[in-house]
């Protein structure tokens, strides 16, 4: 028989708790995007059916200020939190997962414009980090679990297991993914995915109805179109942070400053009839493919969705950005006399894939929601857009591990926040 040393017998104990904590992430998540689906289905029927309720938001924007500043203990970092605990020890609360389960509901039920993915990657990573300190996992292998979290969160609210298993190992660094976490989170994504679609959770499901035939024209046409992508996903990052800055600037008073600047979106949506840009607005993605889109949609999208975010609410950036990128393309489709199904497509997961900065995501995205078909134009549109954006996006905890332009060399080793502090 073979010996075992004390530390191969540790190394084999750890290894199955891993697994262990990874199958219960991965289950965990499959349950909690089923049920945050199903409360912002509910919640979505109640506002569209009681309009009223967009005049109580500042009054949401107040409890949600009141509540992340004095109960968060962080928590108002979000996302970024969780990609900064794949960095270096911090603590994350576990209260963070409960606050973003509620006030994302809070944020849709009285007609913010904002996401949902969120919530479910921040649930994810806080499900990771707990399960993993208080079961005394060393940090390298508790990194690998809360990759498999972030994983199991992005698969499981959106249904795509393929580029949830790469979002998770993505996110951290730009131009760099965490490979050694690769086959924790394709189990944690596909897992949750499962868990999520036995329950009965659906997702919205559309087409490229019309896939062009090659050609010059189309080739140029997806390039160009790339190039647009990538400056709507630089401009919804930069219009988000523009707006806490601009607001935190100028409202020292938090709770001011929540009522305030729900009150100044409450009265854009009034004023400028924007009621279709309320919540998750899955409908213009279901207009984008049936052609219908104008270049006015990704615009107002983009505005109503940074106003929403800049002023504190919760939710997420994903699914907005899903909005802004299928209206885009379908607008620019029609004009050009080129299936709009197909920009929009491609649109969809660019203008995300940009400003998340992952675009072998991307590229995955377009394979779990509309095939292999495309598969070229993915590729082309992903990285045309994610080179646009230059060293922005909206997770300013990502870190440069290999820069997207030689001429960003000194950006190597820098998150992208620092980035914006070192220019001012």
């Amino acid at each position: 028989m073979m010996n075992l040393s004390g530390i191969e017998k540790k190394q084999i104990k750890d290894q199955v708790i891993l697994w262990g904590l990874v199958v219960l992430v991965a289950t965990l998540m499959g349950v909690v995007s089923h049920l945050l689906l199903l409360a912002l289905h509910t919640a979505t029927d109640f506002r569209e059916n009681h309009n009223y309720l967009l005049l109580m938001l500042p009054l949401i924007g107040v409890l949600t200020a009141f509540v992340y500043q004095n109960f968060g203990q962080g928590s108002q970092k979000g996302n970024n939190l969780i990609i900064e605990s794949t960095q270096k020890e911090i603590h994350v609360p576990f209260r963070m997962g409960i606050f973003t389960f509620i006030f994302t509901i809070l944020t849709h039920l009285f007609g913010g414009s904002a996401g949902r993915e969120g919530s479910a990657v921040q649930i994810g990573g806080v499900l990771a980090n707990q399960a993993g300190k208080r079961v005394g996992l060393p940090f390298d292998l508790r990194k690998k679990l809360i990759h498999a979290g972030v994983s199991a969160g992005f698969a499981s609210i959106f249904g795509t297991p393929l580029a949830g298993a790469f979002f998770g190992m993505e996110i951290v660094y730009i131009g760099k993914m965490e490979r050694s976490s690769l086959i924790y989170c394709f189990f944690a994504a596909y897992f949750s995915n499962f868990i999520a679609k036995s329950l009965g959770t659906t997702h919205d499901l559309h087409q490229i109805v019309d896939m062009p035939t090659v050609s010059v024209k189309v080739i140029v046409v997806v390039c160009l179109a790339a190039v647009l992508f990538g400056i709507f996903g630089f401009l919804f990052s930069f219009v988000v942070s523009a707006l806490k800055q601009f607001y935190q600037a100028k409202i020292s008073n938090y709770l001011v400053r929540g009522f305030v600047s729900a009150a100044i979106f409450v009265a854009l949506i009034l004023l400028f009839a924007g009621q279709k840009y309320e919540g998750l607005s899955l409908n213009i993605m279901d207009e984008a493919f049936l052609g219908k889109s104008t270049f006015l949609d990704p615009v107002l999208k983009l505005l109503y969705t940074g106003l929403t975010l800049g002023a504190g609410f919760q939710g997420g950036e994903v699914t907005p950005l899903f909005d802004i990128g299928s209206s885009l393309g379908s607008s620019i489709g029609t004009w050009l006399g080129i299936s709009p199904s197909f920009l929009a497509a491609l649109g969809l997961i660019s203008v995300f894939g940009c400003a998340a900065n992952a675009p072998i995501t991307t590229i995955m995205l377009g394979i779990d929601l509309f095939g292999v078909q495309a598969l070229p134009y993915y590729a082309i549109a992903s990285f045309i857009s994610y080179s646009v954006t230059g060293h922005h996006g909206i997770y300013g905890s990502q870190t440069v591990s290999v820069p997207k332009h030689v001429f960003l060399q000194d950006h190597v080793g820098y998150r992208l926040s620092e980035i914006k502090e070192k220019k001012n």
